[in-house]
């Protein structure tokens, strides 16, 4: 097999999420170098008042999943572009069961709505290029850094993953932090009926 997952979780007072992993002017200056910006609907600029979005909601949950790579296939990624491809790959693939599953508990948890890791992976190409609506509204969730959170801290702090990158060579594993924002503090019975659904636990 290429890789295992290993699903970890952690929750905290939207406010007090927002006091400790919020710097919109730092983390937004990030996103306007990327080439993302302003290409895709779920990065930024975002077209709404941040803190109008997330007044609402009273807890933020951060879902993480650790990608833990083969030997085997970090040694066959022996190219820059075989490290770009097969990671790309990879995280894509997680990346969108993570999205699937959290629109899933969304439907179990009124009022409550998603975050995913970095760009939107639904469409080949997104629509925001063209100037035209989202062509999957009812599907496409906002990047939690698209709001100014710091991922790597969020990563580190809440979830006790250390964020490795692609340089010469495919790290030893890939990080996805994804969120989930509710109006009412989940029970620990529900979390574990969710772990329980959808496996959210070491594989």
């Amino acid at each position: 097999m290429d890789y295992s997952v290993e699903y970890r979780k952690g929750g905290m007072p939207l406010s007090a999420f927002q006091q400790k992993y919020q710097d919109c002017a730092t983390y937004l200056t990030y996103c306007q170098q990327c080439p993302n910006y302003n290409t895709v609907w779920s990065c930024p600029p975002l077209p709404f008042d941040v803190a109008d979005y997330l007044e609402k909601f009273q807890w933020m949950y951060v879902i993480g999943a650790k990608i833990n790579l083969s030997p085997q296939v970090i040694k066959a990624a022996d190219t820059a572009e075989k490290v770009k491809a097969m990671g790309w790959d990879i995280v894509v693939a997680v990346k969108l069961a993570m999205e699937e599953r959290l629109r899933r508990l969304e439907q179990q948890l009124p009022g409550s709505v998603s975050f995913s890791s970095g760009g939107c992976n639904l469409c080949r190409a997104c629509s925001r290029k063209e100037g035209a609506s989202c062509r999957r509204p009812e599907k496409m969730r906002y990047s939690l850094d698209a709001f100014g959170f710091n991922l790597t801290a969020i990563a580190n702090d809440m979830l006790g993953i250390e964020i490795q990158w692609c340089k010469e060579r495919l790290p030893d594993y890939f990080t996805l932090v994804h969120g989930l924002a509710t109006t009412e503090k989940i029970s620990d019975r529900m979390w574990e009926r969710w772990e329980d659904a959808f496996e959210l636990a070491a594989d």
